[in-house]
């Protein structure tokens, strides 16, 4: 019986040191973090007299730094003659002290003017200050009946000039019975697109641009 105040004075000690341990934990699992449903973001650029509209139906904003992680994003580019293309990706994220935004996973930039003029890729990264889009992975591009790969582009919003490396084209002419005719293929260093007027430009470093006709229908 004389080791029974000992045992109790160990009980009495510990106790708070336990409460400290639970209290800790529960601050460094407090979460800050604002969680938004049908979340939606107009940005104006009056330099260039753009503005981009976000939405998503699930949104996170980190108040440490004011970053917005975004899921299932669309973002739309607006122009004084109304919508010019719109991203559709998995996730994205906007860099509040960058001004950028980076798109990712399964990401599709459509032409809204041309429903058949559309990029797909991997991510970029789109810089608001500059109007560059970034496309470091790479790049599917379908015009109508023409199809482009590249390594990696880069688009310029306030030029609507696109530039890729490395392209392989592809275009498939068809004759009226709707059949298949011919095949034009061409492979160069560097391609441009200009959307403005819809040119393709392509050129190539100490060396030709290749250039190969298949013709798919023989008589």
């Amino acid at each position: 019986m004389k080791y029974l105040p000992i045992y109790f004075l160990l009980i009495i000690t510990t106790l708070p040191l336990f409460g400290c341990q639970n209290s800790k934990k529960s601050s460094s699992q407090l979460d800050n973090k604002s969680y938004i449903n049908n979340f939606e973001l107009l940005q104006e650029n009056p330099n260039n007299q753009t503005s981009v509209r976000i939405t998503s139906p699930k949104a996170i904003i980190d108040p440490t730094n004011n970053d917005i992680d975004i899921f299932d994003s669309s973002i739309e580019l607006l122009n004084k003659n109304g919508q010019d293309f719109k991203v559709k990706s998995g996730n994205s994220t906007l860099n509040n002290l960058t001004n950028s935004i980076r798109v990712f996973n399964s990401v599709n930039i459509s032409f809204l003017n041309n429903q058949d003029y559309y990029i797909k890729t991997n991510s970029f990264d789109w810089d608001l200050n500059t109007s560059i889009i970034d496309i470091r992975d790479p790049v599917n591009i379908n015009f109508d009946n023409t199809r482009i790969n590249a390594t990696n582009g880069l688009y310029n919003i306030d030029a609507s000039l696109l530039k890729i490396d490395n392209s392989v084209f592809n275009r498939f002419i068809y004759n009226s019975k709707g059949e298949e005719e011919y095949q034009v293929k061409i492979i160069s260093d560097f391609a441009k697109w200009y959307k403005k007027d819809n040119t393709l430009v392509f050129t190539s470093n100490e060396k030709q641009v290749e250039t190969t006709i298949n013709f798919l229908l023989t008589k």
